[in-house]
């Protein structure tokens, strides 16, 4: 799939002459021609919020003829990838709370699959094939997802966003102490019962991840 023009050198290389490449947001400039695939590789996560990514599922169905997508499953098929998921359900309920733009976190916006499949038909695509796939032991997005709420700098960073939005009940603050002490027992459990944390921190596995291709439904 041709995504833009290329910068430098990265068609020096006879096997990327195919490819271009654009930094930023390439819908505009890419979408006045058709492509046979469109693939979302582990980006939804990024997105600001769930209608950004449902106008990029309505700009691509015009112009694309399979959609293919890669994301977090929110699911676990072992104890050493639950500290993941809940390091990733704390950082969303953190960022949930900051205005629109505001953002520089990795996790903005966290869809389930069931939740993605939903915005997506809404748009016009229909879901023909999904499986889940457990990551190789090396992939290190769940540790870096885990070390962020592990750390004890991450409630200065809640108190700090607390302090510009308000929580007078305290129960915003509560809650994602609560999720913190989850994440980090977690890990804790999975260094001899938090006898070794850095080993329990080595241990840690990344989520499954949830595969799927959708098509474009056919005008009636």
């Amino acid at each position: 799939m041709t995504v833009g023009q290329a910068q430098g050198n990265l068609v020096s290389k006879p096997q990327l002459h195919n490819l271009r490449f654009h930094l930023g947001c390439p819908l505009a400039s890419v979408l006045d021609v058709k492509y046979d695939v469109a693939v979302l590789l582990h980006c939804i996560y990024y997105f600001p919020s769930a209608s950004i990514l449902s106008q990029t599922l309505k700009d691509l169905h015009p112009q694309v003829d399979t959609l293919c997508i890669a994301e977090y499953a929110l699911q676990t098929s072992l104890p050493a990838q639950q500290p993941h998921l809940l390091a990733v359900l704390a950082e969303q309920a953190l960022e949930a709370l900051k205005p629109m733009g505001e953002s520089q976190s990795n996790v903005q916006t966290v869809l389930s699959p069931r939740a993605i499949i939903a915005l997506a038909t809404a748009c016009g695509w229909n879901l023909v094939h999904e499986k889940l796939v457990t990551p190789a032991d090396g992939l290190q997005d769940g540790s870096w997802e885990v070390g962020t709420v592990y750390n004890k700098g991450w409630m200065d960073e809640v108190d700090a966003v607390l302090d510009k939005v308000g929580d007078e009940t305290g129960r915003h603050r509560a809650h994602l102490s609560a999720m913190q002490d989850a994440t980090i027992a977690a890990v804790d459990r999975l260094g001899s019962e938090g006898a070794d944390r850095a080993k329990g921190m080595a241990r840690v596995r990344t989520m499954d991840v949830w595969c799927a291709v959708l098509k474009r439904k056919l005008e009636a």
